[in-house]
């Protein structure tokens, strides 16, 4: 529903807005607003194209399939990296994230990965390219110029706040914000500011801190464990039951994840 995903991009805007003002980074952002901009709006609008396409194929596609082609960005960003960065990676990196991408197929449980060319495949295929393509993008821009990490968030989050609330314009057929907010009851409120804090604000601002710090392959592939904690949290708090595959991919995207982040501190 946009309306929803409207809100909660407008309350993370909100806040960062008073955290902005609380540390006194506004005079700083008018002042260099163009850099801002010129960074901001084009990786925001890869992010919301990344929301799009990612709600679409989960319509369309198994939550399998989603799970396993998403993480096909760990393989992306390396290759995005190296040709558009011209960065030298460490040697092996490229088989590390083949391993990875095994591991959470693993996760994802092979029985459940019957894949199938047809348009939600190829959805979440855009979609995590054009992950990799934004987090090359930040990386590039955190490496030529000098960021705060939280306006460069604002201006993304914002970008999406406005491509979503063109979404809810758009849908002539979709109810009011007035009724979606009337609709919401006590537990719907908790899980929109759960989403608005914890997954779209505290996500995307320590997913850009992770890039102005690391190279975009590394950060690539220790974003890609999402699945692993997702396996976990569902294991201890729903209590749901992980098969010796996933119990095994568990193992793969640890040990790739640290035998990556090795080899990037080696080198470095």
């Amino acid at each position: 529903m946009p309306q929803l995903l409207f809100l909660r991009f407008l309350i993370s805007c909100l806040i960062l807005i008073t955290i902005a003002v609380n540390k006194g980074q506004i005079s700083h952002f008018i002042a260099n607003q163009k850099q801002y901009l010129e960074v901001g709006v084009p990786t925001g609008l890869i992010l919301s194209c990344i929301f799009i396409t990612e709600t679409w194929a989960v319509k369309l596609a198994q939550a399998g399939q989603v799970a396993v082609l998403i993480s096909l960005c760990v393989l992306f960003t390396p290759i995005l990296e190296k040709l558009w960065l011209k960065v030298q990676l460490p040697k092996g990196i490229f088989l590390l994230c083949i391993v990875g991408v095994t591991g959470m197929i693993l996760i994802a449980e092979p029985q459940q990965v019957a894949l199938r060319l047809d348009l939600g495949v190829g959805l979440v295929l855009v979609a995590a390219f054009l992950r990799g393509i934004m987090v090359v993008a930040c990386r590039k821009a955190f490496t030529s110029t000098t960021f705060h990490v939280e306006l460069i968030t604002l201006v993304q989050l914002a970008t999406v706040t406005v491509m979503s609330l063109g979404l809810v314009l758009l849908d002539k057929n979709s109810p009011s914000m007035i009724t979606v907010l009337g609709s919401l009851d006590t537990q719907g409120w908790i899980s929109l500011l759960y989403l608005a804090l914890c997954c779209t604000l505290m996500a995307f601002f320590i997913q850009n801190y992770a890039v102005k710090h690391l190279p975009a392959s590394q950060a690539s592939l220790l974003m890609g464990t999402e699945p692993l904690f997702g396996l976990l949290f569902a294991t201890v708090f729903l209590q749901e039951t992980m098969s010796l595959f996933q119990w095994i991919g568990c193992f793969i995207v640890i040990c790739t994840t640290i035998a990556a982040c090795y080899k990037f501190s080696k080198q470095n």
